[in-house]
């Protein structure tokens, strides 16, 4: 596995050329920002005439919690990030995945762009969900089926070791689901009593509407991955942002609480608009049964105007609660939310 590394918000003089704002080489992805060069700031004080450019990260489409780190006293929360990179001539070639952390200093999130084989038929075609197996180092990776003609979207497996070595271990077709398949941006996996269950829902475009949709689901140690047949369905309305798409991301606590952004898109620049919803519960029934329950109405947690919400991730099953954002052409960011309950 190969990463390329860079500073998000790095700071670079145009008359260095624009080659620089490439993602660094694998001999460059060792430097920590400041250890061995001059911080981009005092690049900006030697030639504060030039006009400066800042790269932004690539779109980040889903989102997963790996890990949280700690370096003499230094605290990072570390995510799986998808892009939903598209299997076409201009995009086949670029990251599916990357590494990301929170901010130490003033230069931002640390982005590792990750070069990952996959099995099959070659590369995803966009990818727009991570849901994590709670309790593992593993997740599933989804193909959207964006426009609903793919004959065979994919679901893969991903599993990393103490180093954050990613790997692609198996994929499957996604199973036969209670509604068309068609531009499926959420996703997540709850664990109740030992048992795992597949959680998703269809982001609706032009509806208000959607359906969270559960299964249950077995991931084998050797990667084999099975979905069950019979599904629950429950409807979830999304208040706000006005004529956004209902999902756009998912994740579930510890406790079984679904959480869902919602997101207005009306094109590579926006204005987004975006809000994070409590909006349904997995929970234990009775000896042996689960059940899946709308919360009515929806809970907001949270607004974002002016971004595009496509990625929740919860730290280790629980608050704090990062959102990933696919603002387009304004490119991708990682943020914490401020989570206020009524």
């Amino acid at each position: 596995m190969i990463r390329r590394r860079f500073i998000a918000c790095g700071l670079l003089p145009v008359a260095t050329g624009l080659s620089l704002l490439a993602p660094a080489t694998p001999s460059l992805a060792q430097r920590q920002p400041g250890a061995d060069s001059p911080p981009a700031r005092e690049a900006v004080d030697a030639s504060s005439t030039e006009r400066l450019e800042i790269r932004a990260p690539r779109e980040f489409s889903g989102i997963a919690w790996l890990t949280t780190e700690e370096s003499d006293g230094v605290v990072q929360e570390v995510f799986l990030v998808c892009h939903d990179t598209r299997d076409n001539d201009a995009e086949r070639d670029l990251p599916r995945l990357s590494i990301v952390r929170t901010p130490v200093d003033p230069n931002g999130i640390v982005v590792d762009e990750l070069d990952v084989d996959f099995p099959g038929r070659g590369v995803p075609n966009d990818l727009e969900s991570i849901a994590r197996l709670p309790g593992r180092n593993a997740a599933l990776l989804a193909e959207s089926n964006a426009d609903g003609v793919d004959p065979n979207p994919t679901i893969y497996l991903a599993r990393w070791d103490r180093d954050l070595n990613v790997e692609i271990v198996s994929a499957v077709p996604w199973p036969e689901t209670p509604e068309p398949l068609v531009n499926v941006e959420a996703t997540a996996v709850a664990t109740i009593r030992g048992e795992d269950y597949f959680v998703y829902a269809e982001r609706a475009e032009g509806r208000d509407t959607t359906f969270i949709h559960m299964t249950r689901l077995r991931v084998s140690e050797d990667g084999e991955i099975q979905f069950g047949r019979r599904w629950t369905s429950v409807p979830f309305t999304a208040p706000e942002p006005p004529d956004g798409r209902p999902a756009s991301g998912m994740d579930i606590d510890r406790w079984g609480n679904v959480y869902v952004s919602s997101a207005y898109d009306p094109g590579d620049l926006g204005p987004f608009d975006s809000a994070v919803y409590r909006a349904a519960t997995v929970r234990e029934e009775g000896r042996s049964g689960v059940r899946l329950r709308p919360v009515e109405p929806p809970q907001q947690l949270a607004r974002s105007s002016g971004l595009k919400i496509e990625g929740v991730g919860l730290v280790a099953g629980s608050l704090p609660i990062f959102i990933g954002d696919d603002d387009e052409d304004y490119g991708g960011l990682l943020r914490q939310l401020r989570v206020t309950f009524e």
